[in-house]
């Protein structure tokens, strides 16, 4: 096979890098959207799957203090970034 080389002066060079760059980047914020990653407020079974725990340990954290809104009386909603918070801050304790 033959081989092709081509020479490209430094300015170029950037700014095909930063070409391939932004498409790398497009490509994975829509594979998060896509699958659901880019969303911080979740519900209760969302929050199980993420932190891949079953309910009644996700129980025995939220008695520990792990942070939630209730809404009425059967709708929790957890942000992912206050979860991961708590569980690096317990973490040191």
């Amino acid at each position: 096979m033959a081989e092709i080389r081509v020479r490209l002066v430094d300015e170029q060079e950037q700014d095909l890098k930063k070409y391939f760059y932004e498409i790398a980047l497009d490509t994975l914020q829509q594979a998060k959207k896509d699958l659901g990653l880019d969303r911080d407020l979740v519900n209760r079974s969302e929050i199980q799957q993420w932190l891949d725990i079953s309910p009644q340990f996700l129980d025995e954290l939220m008695s520990l203090g792990l942070p939630y809104t209730l809404i009425g009386t059967k709708k929790y909603f957890f942000s992912k970034q206050e979860v991961r918070k708590f569980i690096i801050d317990f973490k040191r304790k």
